[in-house]
């Protein structure tokens, strides 16, 4: 039996891995001596001059005179730890004469150049993931190069933005494993994946610890994924029966790395840790942080060039690896996420939410086993509040179509079934306030999908598995079924104040008791209002029945007075012969009444009084008789 085949490149996601290659296995190449941009950069250089990374990225390729080893480096630090500082270190910065300028010679026309002269086209640093449309005053030096035919053409840069009388502030080295150890990380991570990657999907596990290896593989510097992965821990943490203790810290570290990576080019990384940061404070804070925080991501987002497909933007540069699919991809559950996220929170909430004017960015397809792309189908259904009145002329309309297209949307997952319910509530809440009658319509709706959510609610606090809306959705449920206010709606009220109390028993935080007690008072609130209005009725006295005899006395008189009557009996009409077949076949009676109308009209004078009498309502034995010889129905 042959031995299975195993890849000899695939290597440990653990940093602490032997990266020793095995007999018989060639190392990476590398070059002898490396620029100074690919050094700083950590980027790969052939060592030509200019190299090929500096020609493709608009680098200055300088090379130093006088390379610095790795252990040289390491004893110039170990020198300045101890006191003793390094020559190196000491020394005093140059004084800059000349700047050379941001130019590039070796590309004389990019394939772009002739769509770049429309305003209303995009362009993209690939490098810097440097997005904007081509009217920007950053890409007009640009596009005024292309124009003059030059072969030196400008890069897309912010030439002369402000006088640069202050120096930009200088990030602060983060060492992450300070905060948090390799267990520590995989532990929660895995958590993470399992509760929360399932539902919005946004990050691969696998490409998530290579990427956690390699930075823990190299704890000093400056990263972006830093803020990637202390937004993974603090999630994984909230969901970990045993949560870290520092949870507090990773929080505080991700959103130091956001605010001050925001400031400058913005990256995917720096995208996926506002998404992460926007769940968590959607978890745990107030609803304008979380708001706040799901704008800020879609600012991002538009930085980034996420909102569009790389093969419809003007990419600037020779061509990197876009059109890899597993790129594309990465790229494009980051928009649809952030966007859906923002467009979710901004509809509970009742704030605008950010918009494109043109998106081409596919959506993706969905996973096995993942969440993801139902919760983006459920945000798109969901209409602006501040619609167009001549785009969209009845805003009650397109509510109740987007409340259909929920109802029919079947999910698996508890989180979803609550998604759905909270907007299924926000929905009844507008069609409420701009229209009794077509909140009356869709009042079973509500009702059924709140009916679901309880249940899902209560899955969900068995596995104590805390989303945010274990809580809200029953709670918004029950002021849905105070509005609605019927029999039915009414009925649900124990079962959801039974699973709200279950909910504060189980966490018994400020929160959970402050809506128990809040839901409580609103039901005593209606049980009052109910009381006042059966109060009213009772102080109604029972109206005295007036004798028929005499009512039908006085119309014979010829008095038109009419008072009340009471409700006529029947009985004694079903002594008289009456054909069932002919009452409940439509045709029968038609005809019989076309026959009666014929015999009408041949009838003596006062036999045609007396049908023009019953016709008026009055009920005569002689009308009865003649009615019931004739086959019409009484």
């Amino acid at each position: 039996m042959s031995e299975p085949y195993t890849n000899p490149r695939k290597r440990s996601p653990s940093p602490f891995a032997d990266d020793a290659p095995g007999d018989g296995q060639q190392g990476r190449q590398r070059s002898r001596a490396a620029c100074t941009p690919c050094r700083q950069r950590k980027r790969k250089c052939d060592g030509r001059h200019p190299c090929g990374t500096c020609v493709r990225y608009e680098y200055e390729c300088v090379f130093a005179t006088t390379p610095t080893t790795t252990s040289q480096k390491r004893l110039s630090y170990a020198a300045a730890a101890n006191g003793d500082v390094a020559p190196e270190l000491t020394r005093s910065p140059e004084v800059v004469v000349r700047t050379t300028p941001s130019i590039i010679h070796l590309q004389k026309h990019p394939l772009t150049a002739p769509g770049a002269r429309f305003h209303h086209r995009s362009m993209m640093d690939p490098v810097k993931t440097r997005f904007v449309r081509a009217n920007s005053a950053i890409a007009f030096p640009r596009i005024l190069g292309m124009d003059l035919e030059s072969e030196s053409i400008p890069r897309l840069h912010s030439f002369a933005w402000h006088c640069g009388i202050r120096a930009e502030v200088l990030e602060p080295v983060v060492d992450v494993t300070t905060l948090l150890s390799w267990p520590d990380l995989t532990r929660l991570a895995k958590v993470y994946f399992r509760v929360v990657n399932t539902e919005f999907g946004i990050l691969d596990e696998t490409d998530f610890l290579e990427l956690s290896a390699a930075r823990f593989g190299n704890s000093q510097g400056l990263n972006d994924v830093d803020a990637v992965l202390l937004g993974v821990v603090a999630l994984g943490s909230f969901f970990s029966p045993n949560g870290h203790p520092k949870e507090h810290d990773f929080v505080l570290g991700a959103r130091d790395l956001l605010t001050q990576k925001s400031v400058n080019h913005p990256t995917t990384n720096n995208v996926t840790g506002w998404i992460l940061r926007t769940i968590y404070l959607r978890l745990t804070s107030r609803p304008h942080g979380a708001w706040i925080s799901s704008s800020i991501a879609m600012h991002q987002v538009e930085g980034s060039g996420l909102h569009k497909e790389v093969q419809t933007i003007a990419v600037v540069y020779p061509a990197l690896p876009t059109g890899d699919h597993k790129v594309a991809k990465a790229r494009r559950r980051l928009f649809w996420v952030a966007r859906a996220l923002n467009i979710v929170l901004s509809f509970e909430y009742g704030r605008s939410r950010v918009g494109f004017d043109v998106i081409t960015t596919k959506r993706f397809a969905p996973d096995h086993g993942g969440f993801a792309h139902q919760f983006v189908e459920l945000a798109e259904l969901l209409p602006n509040d501040f619609v167009d009145r001549e785009r969209e002329p009845d805003p009650p309309g397109s509510l109740c179509t987007a409340l259909t297209k929920i109802e029919d949307l079947k999910t698996d997952s508890a989180f979803i079934q609550l998604l759905k319910a909270d907007l299924t509530f926000a929905i009844y809440r507008r069609l409420w306030l701009m229209s009794l009658t077509d909140a009356k319509d869709r009042a079973d709706s509500v009702l059924s999908i709140g009916r679901a959510a309880l249940e899902a609610s209560a899955r969900l606090l068995e596995t104590k598995t805390s989303w945010w809306n274990l809580v809200h959705a029953p709670f918004q449920f029950l002021c849905c079924v105070l509005a609605i206010a019927t029999p039915r709606a009414l009925a649900h009220v124990k079962d959801a104040m039974a699973l709200l109390h279950r909910i504060a028993q189980t966490y018994d935080t400020h929160m959970t008791r402050e809506a128990y007690n809040q839901a409580a008072i609103l039901v005593q609130m209606s049980r009052r209002r109910k009381e006042k209005e059966l109060q009213a009725l009772n102080a109604v006295p029972e109206p005295p029945p007036f004798n028929d005899e005499n009512h039908r006395s006085s119309s014979v008189g010829g008095s038109s007075s009419v008072g009340l009557t009471d409700i006529p009996n029947f009985d004694w009409a079903m002594d008289l012969p009456f054909e069932w077949e002919t009452f409940l076949n439509p045709e029968l009676v038609m005809s019989s009444m076309q026959q009666v109308q014929g015999q009408s009209q041949a009838l003596p004078p006062g036999l045609m009084q007396a049908g023009s009498y019953e016709s008026q309502g009055s009920y005569g034995n002689e009308s009865l008789q003649y009615r019931a010889s004739q086959g019409a129905c009484p």
